[in-house]
């Protein structure tokens, strides 16, 4: 036995051409996973953290029925003073909130004086959500402050389509939380961009005592809340849960991902993007092996007929290729997975800007993390697709007969 891994290791330096290129097939799969799954989950998790940063926090707690019944009697499903300073009360013994504010969401129209249009707005506590949308870009103008009472930001769509101007004054109509209609007149102090491009067209954030009085009602719709690790949201929405039940409290409770279904069609497409990357990768690798094997098979007759003539079994012949592909998978993954993470990281330090995707609204640079389960899956690969596609070349020479393969020109 020990001779024959011996025999295979030398083999596989004494036919070195062929090796190399064995070896560069293998690098080449290894380096197509760990480079572009590298690149998936960096997009995952900046789609995730824009997410969260932008929009929704990584928990928001509603007035049960809000989310099923609110859009038809809103004011029975807004949350009143007493149950966000309960709520408050609760975060405070909660180490892992990072930052709680809160939101008093409406569907209204704005006008520039010659044309209206519909809107997504949202009244904020300024100085609290500056640090929660921190993912939220200042095209033009200043951010929101609490002292400006009658200001807001309007989404750079928004803004091109009413022709605004930092400075401008718009009016905002909408419905009361009782049923009725009311308008207010609102300064632009700033022109954002968040994620989405689309969110951007019908976007307007005002101070939440301003949109409380255009609504006529001192309640908001919702409670965000930031957490200080986005792996922490699952666990510290089950415990919160738990504590409103156990209190008897009206409320219910969602985290980012129950709330956007935008990043989990991304996150669908991409992974059967990449499972289609990964059979193409490993065709390409098989085939390559393959190739070079049936080769050396075809190079190598007479060496077969001669060790064959020496005594050694078909199943020696055999376990030798297998051995001599199992070391060739070996090395090609361990180099491929050093310069997959080598180009991974020296591809994240370039800096390189991608423009903005279909539906977002500003460009990325392109970031590829080093993720430790494509390390080994890729080395995993290299070994499996060596010694899978060395396969039927080693059934191939070991079937040679001795008296064939030696009179082999």
């Amino acid at each position: 036995m020990d001779l024959m891994l011996k025999m295979a290791f030398l083999n596989i330096l004494r036919n070195n051409r062929r090796s190399i290129i064995t070896v560069l097939a293998i690098i080449f799969g290894c380096v197509s996973l760990i480079v572009y799954g590298g690149y998936v989950e960096a997009m995952y998790e900046g789609l995730r953290e824009s997410t969260i940063r932008s929009q929704l926090g990584h928990i928001q707690i509603f007035k049960k029925g809000f989310n099923e019944f609110g859009h038809v009697e809103p004011e029975k499903y807004l949350l009143t003073n007493n149950d966000v300073h309960r709520i408050n009360q609760i975060m405070a013994e909660q180490s892992e909130v990072e930052i709680i504010t809160r939101r008093l969401n409406f569907n209204g129209l704005v006008s520039n004086g010659k044309t209206s249009t519909a809107v997504m707005g949202v009244g904020i506590n300024a100085e609290e959500e500056s640090l929660l949308s921190s993912y939220v870009n200042i095209e033009e103008g200043e951010d929101l402050f609490p002292d400006d009472l009658d200001g807001g930001l309007v989404g750079k769509g928004l803004a091109e389509s009413l022709n605004l101007k930092v400075g401008d004054w718009v009016t905002l109509l909408a419905a009361t939380a009782d049923g009725g209609m009311n308008a207010v007149d609102i300064s632009v102090k700033g022109i954002i961009t968040t994620i989405s491009s689309e969110y951007d067209k019908r976007l307007i954030r005002a101070n939440l005592p301003h949109i409380q009085n255009l609504m006529y009602t001192d309640s908001v719709s919702r409670m965000v809340i930031l957490l200080k690790e986005t792996e922490l949201t699952d666990e510290f929405r089950n415990r919160l849960v738990k504590i409103f039940e156990d209190e008897n409290l009206n409320f219910e409770v969602k985290t980012w991902s129950e709330l956007t279904q935008f990043y989990h069609k991304v996150v669908e497409m991409f992974d059967s993007q990449f499972l289609f990357i990964k059979i193409i990768v490993m065709v390409i690798v098989v085939l390559s092996i393959a190739n070079t094997m049936i080769m050396a098979v075809m190079e190598r007759t007479r060496e077969i007929g001669t060790i064959r003539a020496l005594g050694n079994t078909r199943s020696e012949i055999l376990f030798l290729f297998i051995t001599e592909s199992i070391y060739l998978g070996l090395i090609g993954g361990i180099l491929g997975i050093v310069i997959g993470m080598a180009a991974s990281k020296g591809i994240t330090a370039a800096e390189i800007i991608m423009p903005p995707p279909p539906g977002s609204s500003t460009g990325f640079p392109i970031r590829i993390f080093v993720v430790p389960r494509f390390l080994w899956q890729s080395m995993v690969l290299g070994l499996v697709a060596a010694v899978f596609s060395s396969i039927y070349p080693a059934i191939k020479a070991a079937r040679l007969k001795i008296v064939d393969a030696l009179r082999f020109v």
